[in-house]
């Protein structure tokens, strides 16, 4: 611990410590939950979903197609005789 720490948590009763222990494990819950909301978040899918074609789409498609019919011919005239 640090010495900020030390003298913040300078407790002289036992109900001091009682409350202090309960003020951390309060703010533990409240980080938790908000971490598991955090969390939770992470995997779910954008509320709104682009419909139809963009130009990358098409681009990404297109590059497919092209790609997919030269192997295709390669293989063709490679095993053609």
């Amino acid at each position: 611990m640090n010495k900020t720490s030390q003298s913040k948590t300078s407790l002289r009763s036992l109900s001091e410590i009682e409350e202090r222990k309960e003020y951390i494990l309060s703010e533990i819950r409240n980080n938790s939950t908000q971490i598991n909301k955090k969390w939770h978040s992470l995997f779910q899918e954008p509320s709104e979903k682009k419909r139809g074609f963009n130009v990358s789409t098409l681009m990404n498609t297109g590059a497919g197609l092209v790609d997919g019919f030269l192997l295709a011919w390669k293989l063709y005239h490679k095993f053609k005789k």
